[in-house]
């Protein structure tokens, strides 16, 4: 939270807009096995398919979250959060990006995914950055490798159609 006053007057708290766009709960909330969980069903590199927990609205609204516009710098603590959460989508994205890529059939698509998945586990190997500027920097850095991401994931290869 910000304060803020005019001359003379006392200061006065204005919460930032981003502060109630911060999700209310953890990704993982979302993913337990059992009915009604997301699922979302990916194509393999055997050629087969496979039906994982993967919340797709919850990766997007993440993702629009930290990349949303916004007056001022968010805190590092809700940077912090941001990066867990888009760490954790990676972390499941990246693997399977790389697994269906070869069935594109196009070498250069399957290198830029491949190195967008090495790009992104350097990225969360290095963390989060200690200043809040740069955090949230960072943060959207790492957001839009997630979106990426996912489009790959959700644009299901063809047998490389």
């Amino acid at each position: 939270m910000e304060s803020g006053g005019h001359a003379g007057g006392p200061a006065v708290l204005v919460t930032p807009r981003w502060a109630s766009a911060v999700l209310p709960m953890s990704p993982q909330s979302r993913t337990g096995r059992g009915p009604g969980a997301p699922e979302l069903t990916v194509a393999r590199a055997d050629g087969t398919n496979s039906t994982l927990p993967v919340d797709v609205t919850l990766i997007s609204e993440t993702v629009s979250t930290a990349l949303e516009s916004r007056e001022g710098t968010p805190d590092r603590a809700t940077c912090e959060t941001w990066y867990r959460w888009l760490a954790g989508h990676l972390a499941l994205l990246a693997p399977i990006a790389v697994e269906q890529a070869p069935r594109w059939r196009d070498p250069q698509r399957t290198l830029l995914v491949e190195a967008t998945a090495a790009s992104v586990t350097r990225a969360l190997a290095d963390g989060l950055p200690a200043d809040r500027h740069a955090a949230y920097v960072y943060v959207q850095e790492l957001a839009r490798e997630c979106r990426g991401l996912l489009g790959l994931v959700l644009d299901q290869p063809r047998d490389g159609q």
